[in-house]
């Protein structure tokens, strides 16, 4: 069963990167791997834990409202999860988060270099 989800997860990813689908726009959630998943579930629980704040991840805009809202804080353990979140995308979701308004302007992350491709 869990081998069924990740395949249609890769095969829905890869149809993404066609042409024709890039100009319907990027999908950040059709985009995430399963580790990524994990760190977006621990992230929501602290966030839900400590703050009450209850953001729905499984659809786009509360996936971005939770990285938003993860991004304006300044605690130890959400920054933490927010950046092993981010490490463990695939480069086009890191380039899509920091070309968009999801993550804070004044966040770290956001203000770092792109890497250069060859």
């Amino acid at each position: 069963m869990v081998l069924k989800s990740l395949w249609r997860r890769q095969s829905r990813a890869s149809q993404a990167s066609e042409p024709s689908q890039r100009k319907a726009g990027f999908s950040l959630s059709d985009a995430l791997n399963y580790t990524c998943e994990h760190h977006l579930q621990r992230l929501q629980k602290l966030i839900e834990l400590r703050y009450g704040n209850n953001f729905d991840y499984q659809q786009e805009l509360g996936l971005k409202k939770l990285i938003r809202f993860a991004s304006q804080l300044q605690e130890q353990d959400i920054q933490r999860e927010l950046l092993l979140f981010y490490l463990n995308c695939p480069p086009q979701v890191q380039t899509f988060l920091r070309s968009t308004d999801v993550l804070d302007e004044a966040h770290y992350l956001k203000n770092t270099p792109l890497p250069k491709r060859d």
